[in-house]
């Protein structure tokens, strides 16, 4: 497993997220000057909004949003979605007006979908309010600053190359993924495949089943899956939590089953100790805990410093935008378990560039 990723103090990460931006020429922003041409902008109040409810987003981003306002001197929350049903375009749309309406000048959301939500994101955007998209994107042309997010094809296709290095370079696999409504969902299909297609036929993806959105069920259509072809499958991985759960849960009871090696998502209690007693291979860290920490850090640069997105900004691209920052992810797994087992799913050192990124290469401060 690659491991080239060492862990840092999220505290160092804060101290340098507040370092000034560089910055040449730019567009965007709502800012003035004072007589000595320093950009000013004005009273930053963000929210960091999710469309589902998820042990992934709930307390990394809620730390994040509190730690980026307290060291950047603005008013930060996070806000998850007000009713039981997950990915509701309508639904995410009205909690954000809400929000507006008592304040709220900067969001940093995961859209509800990634065509459908642009519409909202720019009735926002004319009214002043700033956004930027995390952990997925919404699809070019978009009014949203940019998205930082895990560039989710590539990512996917390197958890399953690490599953395909595991099950020695050839066999059944199966593939556990998010929801359907997921923007993400189809974009890890793809990769899998790709991945799988790599191997000139050694490896087959003989089943993917996509996560109806409750651990039980997930349980259920796991054991479905080990029930029917347990005996012919060499691997699994899971790319969202309910799955990465219960397939930790029926592997930890089933000893019959670990044979199988099995690459996760996510850092919940359960993966991380199945990890540890040898009962699954790895599981998938994304840098969760960064991205809305970055997102936050952003939307206050822009809105309280006066900041603008650069007229040349570096960004990454994938096939929804070219306004991407890039967050990484890394394969965890029993050689590197002790690094990253305890707190938030969180990528430290990554944390440090995307900063530095958003510091030099994106936004103009001057």
């Amino acid at each position: 497993m690659r491991t080239n990723l060492a862990a840092a103090s999220v505290v160092a990460v804060g101290a340098l997220g507040l370092a000034a931006c560089g910055g040449s020429s730019s567009s965007g922003g709502d800012t003035s000057s004072t007589s000595s041409g320093k950009k000013e902008g004005k009273a930053a109040n963000i929210a960091v909004v999710v469309p589902a409810p998820s042990r992934y987003w709930n307390e990394p981003w809620a730390a994040a949003a509190k730690e980026a306002a307290s060291k950047g001197g603005f008013q930060g929350q996070f806000v998850g979605p007000p009713g039981s049903q997950v990915f509701n375009l309508t639904q995410q749309n009205a909690l954000l007006d809400s929000l507006a309406a008592k304040g709220i000048n900067g969001f940093g959301i995961f859209p509800g979908d990634a065509q459908g939500s642009n519409a909202e994101i720019k009735k926002l955007s004319a009214r002043g309010i700033k956004t930027i998209t995390v952990n997925g994107c919404t699809v070019d042309p978009t009014d949203a600053l940019f998205c930082v997010s895990t560039n989710v094809g590539p990512a996917a296709k390197y958890q399953a190359e690490q599953l395909i290095e595991a099950v020695g370079g050839q066999g059944n696999i199966a593939l556990l993924t998010s929801q359907a409504a997921d923007t993400n969902t189809k974009l890890r299909i793809d990769a899998v495949k790709e991945a799988v297609a790599a191997t000139g036929g050694k490896v087959k993806l003989v089943q993917t089943i996509t996560d109806p959105g409750t651990l039980q069920d997930a349980k259920s259509q796991i054991s479905a899956l080990l029930s029917a072809r347990g005996k012919s499958l060499a691997g699994i991985m899971s790319t969202s939590e309910n799955p990465s759960v219960a397939a930790a849960t029926i592997f930890t009871d089933n000893a019959e089953y670990r044979r199988i090696k099995f690459i996760g998502a996510e850092n919940s209690p359960q993966v991380m100790d199945a990890i540890q007693k040898g009962y699954i291979t790895g599981t998938l860290f994304q840098n969760t805990y960064g991205m809305a920490y970055v997102a936050a850090y952003s939307l206050g640069k822009v809105i309280k410093d006066g900041c603008t997105v650069r007229q040349d900004a570096q960004f990454q691209e994938n096939t929804q935008t070219k306004k991407l920052v890039e967050a990484g992810v890394l394969v965890v797994d029993k050689s590197n378990l002790d690094q990253y087992s305890q707190g938030f799913e969180s990528l430290p050192d990554d944390t440090t560039k995307l900063l530095d990124q958003v510091n030099t290469k994106v936004l103009s401060c001057g």
